[in-house]
């Protein structure tokens, strides 16, 4: 969405370029050694930009590699339960975990993921002792939770919906300060009673280090103004991604707030990331 809108506002073409490998940072570090000169970008998610340098020890540096642009989107996470669990809220959860410690499980789309670490969030708060099993992505692990051989589950809005509006599993939760678009009947964890449990992934738009300010200024002018356009809102919505002003000092103070919130979850499970 973002590529193809920045290709009409701007007047040259824009590719999206999947490099795969290390959830991301492969992409990332090929994007640390283009050329800066505005041509090769990095749209950036919470794994490599903020959870990865964390775990890797130091290893990965961002700062003085990349140059921020601006936010483009970010979108809450949803917790879920199988529908065969007798749940029906966060609290219940808590409880229900609690008088059976270490028998719950918890699914993710991986191993230092945005869901992994979510979980682990929500066990951190709690205080309930719940085991990890690690899927390759959040959509094969809804069989297993449906089955209820899975218990819980964070996962995207837009990835969840369909499976919760069938009934097959059962939210209890987004992890935000507010309710999502997509499920307006789902309470926000801040409605909760749990307003630390606020999660988002998000999407940050950078440069290689020594792109010119000026080419630098001309992308996030012209990210800034598709946002503004009713249309693109529009179908990022429907994504269940939430569009906002953005600047490279914003987007910059955005990832320093993720550090924040994600360094004291992955020092306290010892996650370790070889990137």
């Amino acid at each position: 969405e973002t590529a193809e809108a920045l290709t009409q506002k701007m007047g040259r073409a824009f590719t999206v370029e999947n490099r795969a490998g290390a959830g991301g940072v492969t992409g990332m570090r090929y994007v640390m050694s283009a050329k800066p000169d505005g041509y090769t970008l990095f749209a950036g998610s919470p794994g490599p930009l903020v959870i990865s340098p964390i775990a890797s020890g130091g290893s990965l540096v961002v700062e003085g590699n990349l140059m921020p642009i601006g936010v483009i989107s970010e979108s809450p996470q949803v917790l879920v339960v199988s529908s065969k669990l007798p749940i029906k809220t966060i609290t219940e959860l808590a409880e229900y975990a609690k008088a059976r410690p270490g028998e719950l499980n918890y699914g993710s789309a991986g191993v230092g993921t945005t869901p992994h670490l979510s979980a682990e969030l929500f066990r951190q708060l709690t205080g309930v002792a719940i085991q990890h099993v690690p899927y390759r992505g959040t959509s094969a692990a809804i069989p297993d939770l449906i089955r209820c051989e899975l218990n819980l589950l964070f996962g995207d809005v837009a990835t969840l919906k369909t499976f919760i509006e069938a009934g097959s599993v059962r939210a209890l939760g987004v992890t935000g300060a507010v309710r999502s678009p997509l499920l307006p009947d789902v309470p926000s964890a801040a409605e909760a009673g749990f307003p630390k449990l606020i999660v988002r992934n998000f999407s940050v738009l950078l440069a290689p280090i020594g792109t010119p300010e000026p080419v630098i200024k001309a992308l996030s002018d012209a990210l800034d103004s598709i946002k503004k356009d009713g249309a693109f809102v529009a179908r990022m919505e429907r994504n269940g991604m939430s569009v906002f002003a953005s600047s490279p000092e914003h987007a910059s103070d955005y990832m320093r707030t993720e550090r924040a919130i994600w360094e004291p979850v992955v020092k306290a499970i010892d996650l370790k990331l070889s990137n």
